[in-house]
């Protein structure tokens, strides 16, 4: 399966104190192990995970410099089986398109682009962020719930 990965996902495979850590961890690891897989990342997900780690109002005392956040972030492009995403000739395109869906907030203009992304790359988009649903034409999967949507 070729995948976009969602940012929630990156944040609960790396605090051990969360509920959802476990299984977004071991879906990680597993997806990034498996030969018929291909993970894409973009960098607004890197951004909001080292962003997250970073934030005392997210992360209270555990809130880590942003030298490390970036580093941890950063580490996950590092891996072999990842390739990073940047729009394509379709993005302006299919953004405008998804911007219509009814309901949408300005806290819904990131999950914009993440889902532009995966659109115009043929990719699934793994999330544990229920919101994705709204976009009809958007495939996507949470790991943690075994939730899926086939377009």
């Amino acid at each position: 399966m070729s995948v976009l990965v969602d940012a929630n996902l990156l944040l609960y495979a790396l605090l051990e104190d969360v509920p959802e850590h476990e299984p977004a961890r071991d879906w990680l690891l597993q997806t990034l192990d498996d030969p018929d897989s291909s993970v894409a990342l973009s960098w607004p997900v890197l951004y909001a995970v080292a962003r997250l780690l970073s934030s005392r109002a997210v992360m209270g005392d555990a809130a880590l410099g942003v030298p490390l956040a970036w580093s941890m972030a950063a580490g996950f492009r590092r891996q072999p089986a990842v390739r990073m995403l940047d729009p394509g000739p379709r993005h302006a395109t299919l953004v405008s398109t998804l911007a219509a869906t009814p309901g949408l907030a300005s806290r819904d203009v990131p999950d914009l682009h993440l889902a532009a992304l995966a659109v115009e790359n043929g990719l699934v988009l793994a999330t544990h962020d229920r919101g994705f649903a709204r976009f009809g034409m958007l495939q996507w999967l949470d790991p943690i719930t075994g939730d899926s949507s086939t377009p």
